[in-house]
């Protein structure tokens, strides 16, 4: 083999900027189709674990209250502006001794709607309010009602 015939093998091994510019057109294609699937994603996801702890505060502040644990009721504050859930325990959330809050705070893109606190009974936990409690995030729902006996539906 001469040395004129490698150097043109070489110079001919790569690729070309066509071949480069059609690889970026589909990476930029398929970039733009998976980011709004994968932001809808989160924000729903971000919503289930909020309505989650919801629930779960819910229940926990309930039987907190049953148990008069720190000899006090106990009940939850959902609040749209600080996009916070707090299990809290006093008679209510503005008398409330904030040394035992348990703060969770839910993503930006979701509001809420619905009753903004729960205070639970002592020994009995029984929910002195009842209704519903609506999250939602872009096209995504989620709500959770209170009955008298202190169930939660969601």
């Amino acid at each position: 083999m001469n040395r004129r015939h490698l150097i043109s093998k070489k110079l001919q091994a790569g690729f070309t900027l066509m071949e480069f510019l059609l690889v970026v057109a589909i990476l930029s294609i398929i970039s733009v189709i998976c980011v709004p699937i994968y932001a809808s994603l989160q924000n729903t996801n971000g919503l289930d674990v909020a309505m989650n702890t919801l629930v779960q505060d819910l229940y926990q502040a309930q039987l907190l209250s049953r148990s008069e644990t720190h000899n006090s009721p106990w009940g939850v504050a959902i609040s749209g502006t600080n996009q916070t859930i707090t299990l809290y325990a006093g008679t209510s959330y503005a008398s409330r001794n904030s040394a035992y809050d348990t703060v969770f705070t839910f993503p930006t893109t979701s509001t809420t709607s619905g009753l903004s606190e729960i205070d639970f009974s002592m020994f009995y936990g029984l929910p002195q309010s009842t209704g519903s409690i609506t999250l939602k995030s872009g096209n995504t729902t989620n709500t959770a009602t209170i009955n008298s006996q202190g169930m939660v539906d969601y």
